[in-house]
């Protein structure tokens, strides 16, 4: 019997396989949108929806921080720098990190996270004075003693706001022995509180009072201390404080002020109209520079008291002749709808239907994106990305056809973008507008894809290696189908070992599911059969269709997977399978590793599945990987076969693992034997790279005792884990090893220092 596709397989979450023993996590967003920013003297330190990252402009580097690194959350919505040098910042779900630069160290506060008497957590701002930190949420004002890192009071009630209102803060300073802080109900309710902390305790209502800045209907936004005097930044205008008194700054009057910042010698005022100012004396403020290109969002200034400010979009910006913008090399955004691994191992991903941000490349160094206003891209609406013949890179933009890249480009061509020029037809409504789906190439060198709801029902597209383009009408029982793939999401194409083309269908005269043509190869083929719920599959509403290296075709639905055994064949007895694991999940994507391992996205998380199917030898989750998945939400799965690398894209980014599941080499050359000293016992085994298909591994001693026999993965790597035959660890000394392929014809050494301590 083949397979029982119905046993009882246990998940191991966290991973008991060898691809989890490996794995090394990396984590790719956009950190263009800076929500706030401060200055520790030599740099600047930006809370962004990518992650947190530091800028020094003394060498124009970076320092990252996301989930890779130990945040458990990417979604930064304030940051602070307290006495000793840490960095805190909070998340738009209330997660605050710690960050100690010198040693690397992050502490995580989860108490506001965890309120279960809170929807809205949102940390709006962290002002650290002395050992208070000033914690304002959507909800309160906390105080957090640094140096005992606990908790203070927390105030939820200001004055004579009525109780039940929810309050906001956005802002809190201390000065003159009081608390201030911008307090807003979101509609009405709009002041200034402040607590005098001489009180013994400010838990009640009214040890607080109220104040109006700039009248009823103006917004307090922010707080700043500038040479001992207070500062508010209103939606109409700069104010500064004097004994309860609230005075308009000149220059700002109806501006909407959303950040300011000071150093001893000014203060920087910046307004949602993109406007940059300065104060030097209390009461007048300067513009300086031009406009900002993007909405600012905080501002600090530099060591000569110009300002920096941080944007939405910009990433920080500073001033010279003109405004420069400084971000890490990324993806211009973390939507990652559809990625692909090209040859070279060049990572490829497509941002978005309806609301893309482009194409994006990575190299492994470098990331190039390409849009409408920087290159010939016909629309930043880029869905599908796929490798096809001879390593070409081809897009998928929603509406206006397909692009073709070269293997190994790194331009695109305005030549090689493809809609009515080459005969694609769009909808019966507009013409122009052509949407194609993924492209395949088959054994012959035929590119393979399909266009939705063509008007003339040539839904069918190939070109030959000749460069002929062909097209074709799909019909299944002797009807033509109107359309294919009528979703982003579904439009999927794969093509078997007989050359055999499958693609997901949404036809409302013929139903839903998966249609094969059944072609052979053939160019000329019409026909299809259409596989549905009827003939085995979990549920009509396909995502994804991937042919595996034994040319299973495993098909991902909104309930789970399908495996069609014997493509030539499918409606045969016991020919559709179901996964029954996976049973009920929904599948967003799959994909295939060079051992043949499946990875399979969902909305709750990955799943590894064994090459046979028939165990689940890990799972991974945002949860059991201390957020290193960046989300749940797997749209789209890719594998560098050349190093076991593993891509997992999502709308809040892209993450990264390394595994054992790279291509084997075709011959032995050399092999490379890490950690080395490699130290027992400990919870690293030992890795061997450079191995050919199906390797066994021999550990042995110096005088020539075989101690350990070891089969590997199938692949490039195999593991050792110390130990002898009988499962005790080796002693220290020197070990040989030795790599021989399955039939023992080609064999390859290499050595380690094992020191037990």
């Amino acid at each position: 019997m083949r397979r029982v596709w119905a046993m009882c397989v246990a998940v191991l979450l966290g991973g008991l396989s060898v691809q989890a023993a490996t794995g090394i996590w990396k984590n790719f967003t956009c950190m263009n949108d800076v929500r706030a920013m401060i200055s520790d003297g030599t740099g600047f330190w930006a809370a962004t929806s990518g992650g947190l990252f530091h800028w020094s402009p003394t060498d124009n580097s970076f320092q990252l921080l996301t989930n890779a690194e130990g945040l458990l959350s990417i979604d930064l919505t304030a940051v602070g720098l307290d006495q000793t040098g840490q960095i805190w910042s909070g998340t738009s779900t209330g997660i605050i990190h710690v960050y100690d630069p010198a040693t690397g160290a992050i502490r995580t506060i989860l108490d506001i996270a965890s309120a279960k008497d809170q929807t809205d957590k949102r940390i709006n701002a962290i002002t650290i004075h002395g050992d208070t930190a000033l914690i304002c949420t959507d909800f309160s004002l906390t105080l957090f003693r640094v140096s005992r890192f606990e908790f203070g009071d927390t105030y939820t009630r200001f004055g004579t706001i009525p109780v039940g209102t929810r309050t906001t803060v956005t802002s809190a300073v201390i000065q003159a022995g009081k608390i201030w802080a911008c307090v807003s109900d979101g509609q009405t309710i709009n002041r200034v509180a402040v607590g005098n902390l001489s009180d013994a305790n400010l838990l009640p209502p009214e040890s607080w009072t109220l104040q109006i800045v700039g009248g009823a209907g103006t917004i307090p936004n922010t707080l700043t201390v500038f040479n001992g005097q207070l500062y508010a930044g209103t939606s109409t205008g700069l104010y500064a404080e004097n004994g309860g008194t609230w005075t308009a700054v000149g220059g700002l009057t109806g501006k909407d002020v959303v950040a300011t910042a000071a150093s001893s010698t000014v203060l920087i005022a910046a307004a949602s109209d993109s406007t940059v100012y300065t104060v030097v004396s209390p009461l007048s403020a300067t513009p300086y520079g031009t406009a900002l290109a993007f909405l600012p969002t905080s501002a600090a200034p530099d060591p000569s008291g110009k300002p920096v400010v941080g944007t939405s979009g910009g990433g920080i910006l500073t001033s010279g002749t003109a405004w420069t913008a400084h971000y890490p090399n990324g993806p211009t955004a973390s939507s990652f709808l559809n990625i692909a691994v090209d040859p070279d191992g060049v990572v490829w991903a497509a941002s978005g239907d309806l609301y893309g941000y482009g194409l994006f490349r990575y190299d492994g160094k470098t990331w190039i994106n390409f849009s409408k206003t920087n290159s010939p891209l016909p629309v930043n609406e880029v869905y599908r990305v796929s490798v096809a013949c001879n390593g070409t890179v081809w897009a998928s933009t929603y509406g206006f056809g397909i692009v073709e890249i070269p293997a190994g480009a790194t331009k695109l061509d305005s030549t090689k973008v493809y809609s009515r020029n080459v005969g694609l037809i769009g909808i019966p409504t507009d013409l122009n507008f052509v949407v194609p789906a993924n492209v395949v190439c088959d054994s012959r060198g035929d590119t393979w894809m399909t266009v939705v709801a063509a008007a003339n029902k040539n839904l069918m597209i190939v070109r030959t290696p000749a460069g002929i383009w062909k097209f074709f009408p799909v019909s299944v029982a002797g009807t033509k189908l109107a359309n294919l793939m009528d979703r982003p999401v579904d439009r999927c194409l794969a093509v078997d070992a007989f050359d055999n083309i499958w693609a997901t269908v949404r036809d409302g005269a013929q139903g839903a599911g998966i249609i094969s043509l059944g072609n052979g190869g053939e160019l000329d083929s019409t026909a299809a059969f259409l596989i549905t719920a009827n003939q085995g599959l979990p549920s009509n509403q396909v995502s994804t269709i991937v042919v595996d290296h034994d040319n299973d075709v495993w098909v991902g639905t909104d309930r789970g997977i399908a495996i069609i055994l014997d493509p030539a064949n499918p409606f045969r007895s016991g020919g559709i399978a179901a996964y029954i694991p996976l049973n009920g999940l929904v599948v967003n994507t799959i994909a295939v590793d060079p051992l043949n391992q499946k990875w399979v996205g969902t909305t709750d998380g990955v799943f590894l599945l064994s090459a046979d199917g028939t165990q689940t030898l890990a799972s991974y989750t945002v949860d059991n990987t201390a957020g290193k998945l960046i989300d749940n939400d797997v749209k789209s799965i890719a594998v560098d076969g050349r190093t076991g690398t593993v891509y997992f894209g999502t709308t809040h980014g892209l993450s990264s693992l390394t595994t054992a599941g790279a291509s084997p080499r075709s011959s032995f050359d050399k092999l490379t034997v890490f950690p080395d000293p490699f130290l027992i016992p400990g919870t690293t085994q030992l890795t061997v790279s450079g191995l050919v298909q199906n390797s066994s591994l021999k550990i042995v001693t110096i005088d020539g005792t075989v101690i350990r026999d070891v089969k590997t993965p199938g692949g490039l790597i195999g593991f050792w884990d110390g130990k002898d035959n009988n499962g005790n660890d080796v002693s220290s000394g020197v070990y040989l090893i030795v790599a021989y392929s399955e039939d023992g014809s080609a064999v390859a050494n290499g050595k380690v220092a094992v020191i037990r301590h």
